[in-house]
C-alpha cells in the first residue's frame, strides 16, 4: 500500500467518522505526490467524498483546479441526478405503482453527507406484476427505452435527458436468488426523504442484502472502495450487533454471504474508521483475508478504473478458471452476439463468435508481454480470495 492510499483511507475515515480516533498511525502529508492522490480518490470514485478533508491551500495550483473541476461536475450530475429522481418518484407513487430504489440514494441515505456520493445510474425495482405497467407508463411519460432484451429478465434501461435508469423485475443474479428479501417487502417499504429527493426503499434487512449481493457482483468483476463505503455506512447505521444475531447473520448464511460481510466489515473497522461499538459480530474475522481485501480494492478501483484495458483481460482470464473456457465463450457470445439475438439457431456457434471478439479485443487493448502476465497474475489472486471468502 501506498502512502497516498494510506493517506486516501484516512481521508474517508475522516469525511465519515469525523469524531473518531484513527484507526492507524497518524498520517503525514510530507512527501506525498498530490497528483497520485487525486488519480487514486478519482478512480475509487471517493475525489468528491473526501475534498473536505484534503489541505487545498497546500496542493499545487493543477491539482487544486482538477479536484475543484470534480466537485463542479458532481454538483451539477447531482442537482440533474435528484431532479431525475423526484420526478420518476412522482410518476410511480401517482400512478400507485410500489417501488423500491436499489442502492443509489438506498445506500447514499446513510452518508454524513449524501450528495458527496458519487451517483450513478437510478436502479429501481417494482412487484413483477407491475412491470408491464411501469414499463408503459415510463416510454407514455418520455423515457426512452435503450435496452429490453428478451433473454435478460433482470431489468430493462431507460434514458431521459442525461440521466440512465434501470428497471428491475428482479434483481438476483444468476448464482444466488436472494428476491424473496424483496419481495416480501412490499408491504413495508419505507418513505424516505435523502438529501433534496424522496424514494421508497426498501426495510432493513431487504435492503442490507442488495447491498452485500452488489459488493459480491463486483467483487467478482472489480469492486471498488465506493460499494465497500455503501455497505460500511449501513452496518454503521442498521447493524448492530442485536440485529444481526436476530435477523441478519440467518439471511446472509442462507444467500451464501455471510463471511463476506464479516470480512469486509471487519476490514472497515481495520482501515476506515468503522466503529467496534455494538459492531463486534464481525471480531473472529481472519485479518489476513481482511489484508487482502483491502490490497484488492486498491489494485483495481471502481469498476476496474485503475488498470484499464487490462481489467478486461483479468475479467475474461478469472472467468474462463472459475468456469470453464468453453462456458465462458458460449456464455459471453450469446450475450453479445447481435445476431444471435434475432437467429436462435446460431446458439452453436456463439462460442465462436465470442473467440474471435476476444482475439480482436486482445489486439487492439496492445498489452506486452509483462502486461499480460501481471493481468494474468490478478486474476489469480482475485479467485483466490473468492474462494477464501467462500464466494465461490
Amino acid at each position: 500500500m501506498t502512502a497516498e492510499q494510506k493517506l486516501l483511507l484516512e481521508y474517508i475515515r475522516r469525511s465519515q467518522f469525523p469524531g473518531e480516533a484513527s484507526t492507524s498511525a497518524e498520517q503525514t502529508v510530507d512527501n506525498i505526490d498530490w497528483q497520485q492522490l487525486f488519480k487514486e480518490a478519482q478512480a475509487q470514485s471517493v475525489a468528491v467524498l473526501v475534498a473536505g478533508e484534503v489541505p487545498m491551500n497546500e496542493l499545487p495550483a493543477d491539482v487544486q483546479s482538477r479536484w475543484q473541476e470534480a466537485e463542479n461536475r458532481q454538483l451539477v450530475s447531482y442537482i440533474r441526478y435528484m431532479a431525475a429522481q423526484n420526478e420518476l418518484t412522482a410518476l410511480l407513487r401517482g400512478a400507485e405503482i410500489p417501488f423500491a430504489v436499489l442502492k443509489g440514494l438506498a445506500a447514499a441515505v446513510y452518508y454524513r453527507d449524501p450528495s458527496k456520493r458519487a451517483m450513478g445510474d437510478i436502479d429501481f425495482i417494482v412487484p413483477p406484476e407491475q412491470f408491464e405497467r411501469a414499463k408503459a407508463l415510463m416510454i407514455e411519460a418520455g423515457y426512452a427505452l435503450v435496452s429490453d432484451e428478451p433473454d435478460y429478465v433482470r431489468h430493462i434501461a431507460f434514458n431521459k435527458g442525461s440521466v440512465h435508469f434501470e428497471l428491475h423485475r428482479r434483481f438476483s443474479h444468476d448464482d444466488r436468488d436472494v428476491e424473496h428479501f424483496i419481495t416480501d417487502a412490499w408491504d413495508i417499504i419505507r418513505a424516505a426523504r435523502v438529501a433534496d429527493a424522496d424514494i421508497d426503499m426498501l426495510p432493513p434487512l431487504g435492503n442490507g442484502i442488495v447491498l452485500l449481493d452488489h459488493m459480491k457482483s463486483h467483487l467478482q468483476s472489480a469492486l471498488g472502495l465506493r460499494q465497500v463505503i455503501d455497505w460500511m455506512m449501513y452496518v454503521d447505521r442498521e447493524l448492530h450487533d442485536g440485529f444481526w444475531e436476530a435477523e441478519f447473520q440467518t439471511a446472509a448464511r442462507e444467500v451464501r454471504l455471510e463471511k463476506l460481510a464479516i470480512v469486509v466489515t471487519r476490514m472497515c473497522q481495520k482501515y476506515l474508521g468503522l466503529t467496534t461499538d455494538d459492531i463486534t459480530w464481525c471480531a473472529e474475522a481472519d485479518e489476513q483475508l481482511c489484508d487482502d481485501l483491502i490490497e484488492s480494492l486498491l489494485v483495481s478501483g471502481n469498476f476496474g478504473r485503475r488498470n484499464g484495458a487490462g481489467n478486461q483481460i483479468e475479467n475474461v482470464t478469472a472467468s474462463i478458471k472459475r468456469d470453464g473456457l468453453f462456458h465462458r465463450l458460449q456464455r459471453a457470445g450469446e450475450i453479445n452476439w447481435k445476431a444471435y439475438k434475432k437467429h436462435k439457431w446460431l446458439k452453436p456457434f456463439c462460442w465462436i463468435y465470442q473467440s474471435g471478439r476476444y482475439t480482436r479485443q486482445g489486439i487492439q487493448a496492445r498489452r506486452s508481454g509483462k502486461q499480460l502476465r501481471d493481468d494474468i497474475d490478478r486474476a489469480n489472486k482475485r479467485n483466490k480470495l473468492l474462494r477464501d471468502l467462500e464466494i465461490v
